[in-house]
């Protein structure tokens, strides 16, 4: 994947036409794909500023913290005849950790369907402790604020109902990133699966069918610890007692909290769950 950077600041990369696999079985493209997606967005304009300025890490590693995603409705009528253009920048530079926020585009139309604002820490190998941000890193990144805080500080986390829909799942080779911990796309997948678990198995009372016919509004992200191959993770899901878009997923190894998500979908697609799953496992079958 490749971008370049604007004369508006922005680093810039082109999708062009998205792929059959790129779709669910909604034929939706999923919050874990699109992660995914940016995940390689970010990735290329880090390497193209380290290559460009020669910037050594030296003993250190990039963390992500956490994710914020705001998707718009036209964001779940893309076809494989789309193509979409991200712009991404710098928000915010801290001491040990920074925010990159990223703006997805119909390429064609121009409309917005989607913004994430990705929060990520440096990690001493050695320590495993924040570290410094490389001072080159932070003398090259242009900031262009925002109008709302960043850090994105996220909802405050409920306590588990003593009653919620609980499942076990093994980390794989395959959903580790090249660190052998557990990516941040594949956690994303984790978290809607659990709660496609839950509403199937109607733990999720505004739920009818699978999850995954419904489009979530906003997506929030809490990484807390490194899953590693081989550990065995436990999932739980409960829909919030006050607000009925709302649905809740910790995962946790043992004792210890692995992360944390919040799904808010939209209103009417709770309603419309039915109908959409009915049609498309009908164009399934053709």
């Amino acid at each position: 994947m490749q971008g370049e950077y604007g004369s508006d600041g922005l680093f810039h990369c082109i999708v062009g036409g998205l792929r059959y696999d790129d779709f669910d079985k909604a034929g939706k493209i999923s919050i874990g794909k699109i992660s995914k997606i940016l995940e390689g967005v970010r990735i290329a304009r880090i390497t193209q500023g380290i290559t460009s300025q020669n910037i050594d890490f030296g003993l250190s590693v990039l963390y992500v913290r956490s994710h914020y995603f705001k998707v718009y409705p036209s964001f779940y009528s893309l076809s494989q005849t789309s193509s979409l253009k991200f712009t991404t920048f710098t928000s915010h530079i801290g001491r040990t950790s920074f925010c990159v926020d990223a703006n997805a585009f119909d390429l064609t139309t121009g409309e917005l369907l989607a913004t994430c604002s990705t929060h990520s820490v440096f990690v001493s190998m050695e320590t495993r402790r924040p570290t410094p941000i490389p001072p080159e890193m932070a003398q090259m990144s242009q900031v262009i604020p925002t109008e709302d805080k960043r850090p994105v500080s996220g909802p405050d986390f409920p306590a588990q109902p003593s009653a919620c829909f609980t499942q076990k799942r093994m980390v794989f080779p395959g959903d580790t990133d090249a660190n052998e911990h557990l990516n941040q796309a594949v956690f994303i997948r984790f978290c809607f699966d659990c709660a496609s678990g839950a509403a199937l198995e109607g733990k999720l009372p505004s739920f009818v069918h699978d999850i995954i016919f419904s489009d979530a509004k906003t997506v929030w992200v809490r990484y807390v610890r490194e899953a590693e191959v081989g550990e065995e993770l436990t999932l739980s899901c409960w829909e919030d007692g006050d607000q009925k878009q709302t649905v809740w997923v910790e995962i946790y190894q043992e004792s210890q909290v692995i992360g944390q998500c919040q799904i808010q979908f939209y209103d009417d697609e709770l309603n419309n769950s039915t109908s959409k799953s009915e049609e498309a496992r009908a164009i399934s079958k053709l």
